[in-house]
């Protein structure tokens, strides 16, 4: 028997902001079972006024982009004048953000390799040690052509999309699994996940409910913990060999502490935020208990420390901005601009954890995401226009016959 999910309302800010924070608050409750890691030892106890903060900013989020989607959904009434953008299924995009991340991807190879002979990168990731690859990259690093590497999201979401739509796998879809494969082994595994979000986006965007095979299901959720376990322990082998922890513990407690010790942390600083909004950086360790390797822990904390009680103000007015974007942008239909959406819809779904909204990366994908059609639409007006001109051309000289004789 088929499962039948409403994925309309999962596939926007809103939904999967709520589906990210539920599934962290259940891998909150999850056991250890004496075997696996979560994160933290000591598990922080809610209160009334705990639990009210903490309510209060999940509910600020959530109204947020709620009001925001709905604004979007008004500017974008089906009576104003359409905009002929590229499709979704334009070449000329695909074309073109393959080409920005290949450039990006090599660019950020170059920059590793300067500094470390590829023969002991090879060997660091034989050993479990590739974070070593990430932590070369970023010795001074800067903004600048390796971050292109970022706009693989969009080129391996349309192969996958592709690939889905026209049940055929070629030789660039190809090229861009591997170029998406090489960036998460470089970078980080947030651009595997958000790469699976963008894609199930652009497959489902236009459907109300979709219905999924439990044992289809199942064997997609083993395949994507295989793939996340296996570039873990190209990670962090050692750290769980040390732990006495087999592949498959290791691969679970990594899960569950993505998971679950943001909510962890954020439970605990929801009854000290007078200490944090007012006080120096990462004080939250000396109240919570985390593991000091662990940095995105929490958007609650991380705001907070950052702008006090101004995060209030700031997280709902982001949340309602992006949720507007969102709507606006996607009611130009089955265009090219489903891709910043699906961009905002993953930092949505990260809001829990940290707030991607202000980082490199999602202003990455968010510019180029609107900035490539726009300016392939431009230069498709101006190449039409040229054409238009020398057709009048010839017709004027006598050198076409007039349509109209």
């Amino acid at each position: 028997m088929a499962l039948k999910l409403n994925i309309n309302r999962i596939m926007t800010p809103y939904g999967i902001a709520l589906l990210a924070v539920v599934l962290s608050f259940c891998a909150w409750l999850c056991p250890d079972f004496g075997v696996l890691r979560k994160g933290f030892d000591v598990t922080e106890h809610s209160s009334v006024f705990s639990s009210f903060i903490l309510f209060s900013w999940y509910l600020l989020i959530f109204t947020g982009f709620i009001i925001g989607q709905r604004l979007g959904a008004v500017f974008a009434s089906p009576s104003r004048e359409r905009i002929t953008l590229p499709r979704l299924d334009s070449r000329s995009v695909y074309w073109t953000f393959t080409i920005l991340g290949t450039i990006g991807t090599i660019a950020t190879f170059v920059r590793i390799f300067r500094a470390l002979p590829p023969l002991q990168a090879a060997l660091y990731i034989y050993l479990g040690q590739a974070n070593r690859l990430k932590n070369t990259l970023y010795v001074d690093y800067s903004a600048g052509i390796t971050s292109l590497r970022y706009l693989v999201l969009y080129s391996a979401s349309l192969a996958i999309y592709r690939t889905v739509k026209f049940r055929k796998i070629s030789f660039l879809a190809i090229a861009n699994i591997a170029l998406l494969a090489a960036t998460v082994l470089i970078s980080s595994r947030l651009i595997l996940i958000a790469t699976l979000v963008v894609s199930a986006f652009l497959i489902t965007y236009g459907k109300r409910d979709i219905r999924i095979s439990p044992v289809k299901l199942g064997i997609c959720a083993t395949l994507l913990f295989l793939i996340l376990s296996v570039l873990n322990s190209s990670r962090n082998s050692n750290f769980y060999a040390t732990q006495n922890q087999t592949f498959g513990e290791a691969g679970i407690s990594e899960i569950i502490t993505y998971l679950g010790s943001p909510f962890n942390v954020a439970l605990g600083a929801a009854s000290r935020t007078d200490e944090i909004a007012s006080s120096r950086t990462d004080l939250y360790r000396e109240y919570i208990d985390i593991e000091p390797l662990l940095t995105t822990n929490s958007a609650f904390v991380q705001l907070h420390e950052t702008m006090g009680y101004a995060a209030w103000p700031y997280v709902g007015i982001v949340c309602c901005f992006m949720g507007f974007m969102f709507s606006w942008l996607s009611s130009f239909g089955r265009t090219s601009l489903l891709l910043p959406c699906g961009a905002i819809l993953y930092g949505s779904a990260e809001l829990w954890r940290i707030d991607l909204f202000r980082q490199g990366i999602f202003i990455v994908w968010f510019a180029a995401g609107i900035g490539v059609p726009a300016i392939l639409l431009l230069f498709g007006k101006r190449r039409l226009n040229r054409s238009f001109r020398a057709r009048r051309v010839l017709l004027r000289n006598g050198e076409l016959p007039d349509p109209l004789t």
